[in-house]
């Protein structure tokens, strides 16, 4: 008889964690997260904003309009994946340049 292991194998899927401000005098409202959606569609893996426990997908609009973010609102970012670093570095980059507002 073959014995069968109870706990799967762990897999080693990098995971990228970064703080985001909201500093746009309007915070996130529907042009900037549609900004923030079409960036994390070009990477693979799961990139997940959360607010105060609250989670939202990255691709997903309505789920980031959801968590109401006025500016000076502290997020964290969640990355897996194979493009966890360079999502990461690219949606830090988008929040810090305000979204091209003020």
């Amino acid at each position: 008889m073959s014995k069968i292991s109870a706990s799967p194998k762990k897999s080693k899927i990098p995971v990228v964690v970064k703080e985001l401000w909201v500093e746009n005098r309007l915070g996130l409202h529907a042009r900037p997260a549609a900004q923030v959606v079409r960036l994390a569609q070009k990477f693979d893996g799961d990139i997940i904003l959360e607010k105060d426990g609250s989670r939202a997908n990255a691709r997903d609009l309505l789920a980031l309009l959801a968590l109401s973010c006025p500016q000076g609102t502290r997020l964290v970012l969640r990355a897996s994946g194979s493009h966890a670093q360079e999502a990461a570095v690219a949606l830090v980059s988008l929040f810090a340049s305000k979204f091209g507002e003020k």
